[in-house]
């Protein structure tokens, strides 16, 4: 079977030829016709012997019958045999017979009295002397009549001539003849000729064949030639046009598909298709991957609109190119592959290159361009980047982890304050899948009754009365234990929980430090409000729905916000806050001196109190630039009427040196590490019990 196949698989690829196919059919066309005219010839010029046939043997009996009805009258049987033999030797007669009127044999020619038996009686031969009428046997090589032979009105008898059909087997044998003649001259003449013009006309329909199934794969072949004449010369033309168009839109398609519009640069589909054949396509390979993103590049979107942003984005893209260039410039290697994968994100895929230590060298090249200005028409703008490098196959073995050690290790540039690069390592592994189980057993905290607030009190520094405290939040998990606000607040912030439990937070406070309230504790309570909350459109109304909901006196309640968080958007902030302050509510600028607040912003913002930041308390006594600063902030504070706490108070001569310099309220562990409201209220109602202000149980005094 095999065999068969290829041997018929060149005969099946010839006949898919449209002119092959086209020059066969007319053969066969041909080859119809003609029989069909030699058939038609034949049976018409057999016809016509036929009838001569006929005719000739009319003729003869007539002539004599007459004769042998007087011989057979006379009884001269031997006469009518010499008569019979010699009608016999007539050209094409084959033999001749005379029947009595009985229907016997009486006399014939020599060769039928030898093959004939005597006295035979034909029934046809009765037939025509019975009825006077003459009649023809016929088959295919004779026709035979038989003639009554009448003498003055009498039937006699009857004579026979059979005459031969020769003719018609040397007819049919000179039609072959011709026929096969035909065939030969039409098969080497006509044929040919045929298949040529055949060839000519539709050969261009073969190539437009072979095209359509190209196209129907994918390949596309514009280079059609359009050399046939006729109707399928302007269909080769069309197609042509065609195929051209397609090539066209396709590409048009896979660049919009694989290209970025903006930066000019392959998109993200482009890179991961890309790193995926570099990478898990050859298990040798080896490389680094630099995931560069642009730091607080949406302010220059916000600020500057999206046009100069998209712009900048361009123009980092080039500039990213031309170091890239540079550092490769007679380095081994392949050619770096550099791509915009999102929004401000680029990523760099160094095939050949996993030297750590290069890697990391082209990344502070790479922070040291971006940060030089870009001239944006009339406009001068400076960036900064954060880059996260990781090397295959030592970090990952396929583009996706990849990738995503090199965005862990971005991430962790970012938190380290920007404009750094972090190079992965198994640390930051660790630490993500350590981010990861915080995060997800953190949605469940709430609802399993695992957030509580505890209090850490605030002082005046005057009476050293406990007059109020800060609400902060604590985690306890049944298997991860006591985890840290410094870990689980930054992830609450990026996951979006942030806004439930910060809320959570107002609720729980308010409620608890009202119980005391009104057992006629002269408190007060400050809340921390998260940046990422002060985002939300909703900020306002909720807060405001929860103040009214909770029942506690306004004027007692004073919200934090970071300076950084003011800093980011001041005006909004601004916005944000005012209804609420309406209500009584006052604010504070937490962590004062670490988010460049200009002093210009810092007169005109709705602030009652500012919290020096724990740092500058902290290392008071090793740098005299912190003391200062310190000193500095209390009199600005102080000159723009502001009440001011001092946080991280540890020792006495910080508490001594803050109380010379103006400070309203002091916070830190001197006093008492954040509690539990139990606690706090124990110690609460104990001072009452013992009339002090300043009386701290020993058991909290601890850090």
């Amino acid at each position: 079977m095999a065999l068969t196949a290829v041997s018929r698989f060149p005969w099946q690829k010839l006949l898919q030829r449209v002119f092959v196919r086209s020059t066969v059919y007319m053969a066969l066309l041909l080859t119809v016709f003609a029989l069909l005219i030699a058939t038609t010839t034949f049976y018409i010029q057999a016809g016509k012997i036929e009838e001569e046939a006929r005719e000739h043997a009319s003729q003869l009996t007539v002539i004599v019958a007459p004769v042998a009805a007087r011989e057979l009258v006379q009884r001269n049987y031997r006469g009518l045999d010499q008569m019979m033999t010699s009608l016999a030797s007539e050209k094409h007669v084959v033999s001749a017979r005379v029947y009595g009127p009985e229907g016997h044999l009486v006399a014939s020619d020599d060769g039928s009295r030898r093959r004939l038996p005597a006295r035979m009686i034909d029934v046809d031969v009765l037939r025509a002397i019975f009825n006077n009428a003459s009649y023809f046997r016929e088959n295919s090589g004779h026709v035979e009549l038989i003639q009554p032979a009448v003498l003055d009105g009498t039937v006699a008898g009857a004579v026979t001539v059979l005459l031969s059909k020769e003719e018609l087997l040397g007819l049919r044998t000179a039609i072959i003849i011709q026929f096969s003649l035909l065939i030969v001259a039409m098969c080497v003449l006509f044929l040919p000729l045929v298949a040529y013009l055949m060839y000519r006309s539709t050969h261009g329909i073969s190539q437009l064949t072979r095209t359509a199934n190209e196209a129907a794969q994918g390949y596309l072949d514009a280079n059609i030639p359009t050399d046939t004449p006729g109707e399928v010369g302007e269909l080769q033309t069309a197609v042509r046009t065609m195929v051209t168009s397609w090539s066209k839109t396709i590409q048009s398609v896979e660049y919009l598909a694989n290209m970025d519009s903006v930066t000019g640069l392959p998109n993200r589909l482009k890179f991961e298709n890309t790193a995926t054949q570099l990478i898990e396509f050859n298990p040798k390979a080896r490389g680094g991957l630099l995931l560069l993103d642009l730091d607080r590049f949406k302010a220059v979107n916000d600020t500057f609109g999206h046009a100069i942003g998209d712009q900048l984005l361009k123009l980092v893209g080039e500039r990213i190119t031309a170091t890239l260039n540079e550092f490769m410039d007679g380095r081994p290697g392949a050619k770096p592959f550099i791509a915009r994968f999102s929004g401000d994100e680029f990523t760099i895929l160094l095939p050949g290159t996993d030297d750590r230590e290069q890697l990391a060298g082209l990344a502070e090249l790479l922070l040291a361009r971006i940060s030089r200005p870009f001239k944006i028409d009339h406009l001068s703008l400076r960036t900064r980047a954060s880059i996260g490098i990781a090397v295959y196959p030592e970090d990952a073995r396929s583009e996706s982890e990849l990738l995503r050690c090199a965005d862990m290790a971005m991430f962790r540039a970012k938190q380290n304050g920007r404009d750094q690069v972090m190079m992965f390592d198994q640390r930051i592994r660790d630490e993500a899948r350590e981010r990861n189980r915080i995060e997800q057993c953190l949605r469940d905290a709430e609802e399993n009754a695992e957030l509580e607030v505890h209090y850490q009190p605030k002082i005046d520094m005057i009476s050293g009365k406990w007059v109020g405290a800060e609400a902060l939040l604590r985690w306890t998990h049944p298997e991860l234990g006591r985890v840290s606000p410094v870990k689980f607040i930054p992830i609450a912030e990026e996951c979006g929980m942030m806004g439930p439990i910060g809320e959570f937070v107002l609720r729980r406070s308010l409620a608890q430090m009202k119980e005391l309230i009104d057992e006629g504790f002269d408190l007060t309570v400050a809340v921390n409000v998260a940046p990422v909350q002060l985002r939300s459109p909703y900020f306002t109304d909720r807060t405001l729905g929860i103040l009214g909901e909770s029942g506690y006196p306004l004027e007692r309640l004073e919200l934090e916000i970071t300076e950084s968080g003011v800093m980011e958007s001041p005006g909004y902030v601004e916005k944000q806050i005012a209804p609420i302050r309406e209500e009584g509510v006052r604010f504070a600028i937490d962590d004062f001196g670490t988010g460049y607040s200009s002093l210009s912003n810092l007169a005109t913002m709705p602030f009652d109190t500012l919290k020096i930041d724990r740092s500058f308390v902290m290392s008071m006594a090793e740098s005299e630039d912190r003391r200062v600063i310190v000193q500095l902030i209390l009199t600005m504070a102080k000159q723009l009427r502001m009440k001011t706490v001092a946080e991280g108070i540890e020792t006495e001569s910080q508490l001594a040196a803050l109380k010379e310099w103006g400070a309203s309220y002091g916070q830190g562990y001197l006093w008492s590490t954040p509690v539990p409201f139990a606690e706090f209220a124990r110690i609460v109602r104990g001072q009452a019990k013992e009339g002090s202000g300043t009386a701290v149980a020993p058991e909290l005094v601890s850090a």
